[in-house]
């Protein structure tokens, strides 16, 4: 994969969309991702996962991104989880407190059983 590669796979079910996410979420590849996140809250009506386990890089750009997709779920009434980040950037985005704005898990397994938002 060139560095600029990105890709999202969304899986939609009645309880949840989960967005597979792969490559690297930077200044390059941010519109694209904007897009398939945006796609993926829009289809979501309880939980939106976003499994990061292929995700390799988060610039501050692509935390932006991941910034606008909470706001927009949020405003919305639906829980946005990650899960499975690599170890650096489970490490920046600690650093950051991200992880007191959104839910952060190790697997998709963990990551369900956060549960939707509260009504």
């Amino acid at each position: 994969m060139r560095a600029q590669e990105f890709n999202a796979a969304i899986e939609v079910t009645e309880e949840v969309v989960v967005i597979r996410l792969e490559g690297e979420l930077d200044a390059h590849t941010a519109v694209t991702a904007d897009d398939s996140l945006t796609q993926a809250a829009e289809s979501a009506s309880k939980q939106l996962l976003i499994d990061c386990t292929q995700l390799h890089y988060v610039s501050s750009t692509g935390l932006g991104v991941l910034l606008s997709t909470f706001h927009f779920c949020q405003s919305k009434g639906i829980r946005m989880v990650l899960f499975g980040m690599q170890p650096k950037i489970k490490n920046v985005l600690s650093i950051l407190g991200m992880e007191r704005i959104w839910h952060q898990t190790t697997t998709e397994a963990e990551a369900m059983q956060v549960g939707p938002a509260s009504a």
